[in-house]
């Protein structure tokens, strides 16, 4: 029994294979030249899929796309296929023709595909809501990306665009501009000279007086329990009260201790060490000498 194609031509040589039908939604400038490229691998070629391949040096992929109308053959691919098959000057020219009209058709339907899934991702925003900002809405039509296949994107986009375009929306932006403004703030408070510990309470750096002879910066802390100030002989030398500002000083050559800060209570004169356990600390401030 012999396999013949659509058009009656005889197809069962030895290791080739029947050409599948053109599928009937193809049409146009595409399988105009499919069809003509088709009747050239078959009449003009002894070659199966593979073998036309491996003369073209590609692989059977491109080649199975090119004959079903899926892609159109490149320039030249089809150089090399018309000197594979002898066609004649003329025949070239005509058969390059309709390569050309195809060619031009098959990137007309990608650019109006693609419209056609920008207009789609951008459904929600391009119209967007009734009085919104005309910068939020974008053209019907345009060429936008659509995301992934099958993604949620166009929905979270269209989310996106209602809510900043509500007061709610323009308040978290403003309130996220005036973090920003404060990291700022800090951060060239620390280049240009400030305290480097802004873990602490900053407020403690606010009202700090200008810089001179007797200003020097220090931690300050808060005592929370009542305790006692200790000299380095271990001797009681004074107390600290609950609420007290507690301020460092330079200690002494050599520590006593292992868990006690060395300062004094602010506007007392009494230098020694106080329990750490009962300081809470409040960041870093430049404060008089003997203040």
């Amino acid at each position: 029994m012999r396999d013949v194609d659509e058009g009656g031509r005889d197809v069962s040589e030895p290791g080739r294979r029947p050409l599948k039908p053109l599928p009937p939604e193809l049409d146009g400038p595409v399988r105009e030249f499919t069809e003509q490229l088709r009747a050239v691998f078959r009449d003009r070629t002894e070659l199966n899929q593979r073998g036309l391949a491996e003369a073209l040096h590609l692989t059977k992929s491109p080649v199975s796309r090119y004959l079903n109308g899926q892609e159109v053959m490149p320039a030249d691919t089809f150089a090399a296929l018309c000197e594979l098959a002898g066609l004649t000057p003329r025949e070239r020219q005509r058969l390059g023709r309709l390569r050309q009209e195809a060619a031009e058709a098959a990137e007309r339907g990608r650019r109006s595909e693609q419209q056609d899934e920008g207009a789609a991702s951008t459904g929600g925003v391009a119209g967007g809501p009734a009085g919104g900002p005309a910068s939020m809405r974008t053209p019907a039509g345009a060429n936008t990306p659509a995301g992934p296949a099958g993604s949620a994107w166009p929905a979270r986009r269209a989310r996106l665009a209602a809510v900043l375009r509500s007061p709610a929306g323009l308040g978290a932006l403003a309130a996220a501009a005036a973090v920003c403004a404060g990291t700022f703030a800090v951060v060239g408070a620390q280049t240009s000279g400030g305290p480097a510990d802004t873990g602490k309470d900053t407020n403690m750096t606010a009202d700090r007086p200008a810089d001179g002879p007797s200003c020097r910066t220090t931690r300050v802390y808060r005592v929370i329990e009542d305790g006692d100030i200790l000299d380095a002989g271990r001797n009681d030398i004074g107390d600290v009260h609950a609420d007290d500002v507690f301020r460092l000083d330079r200690a002494p050559a050599g520590r006593p201790y292992r868990f006690r800060d060395y300062g004094h209570v602010a506007g007392t004169r009494t230098k020694g060490y106080v329990d750490q356990a009962k300081l809470k600390a409040l960041g870093s401030r430049c404060v008089d000498e003997h203040g």
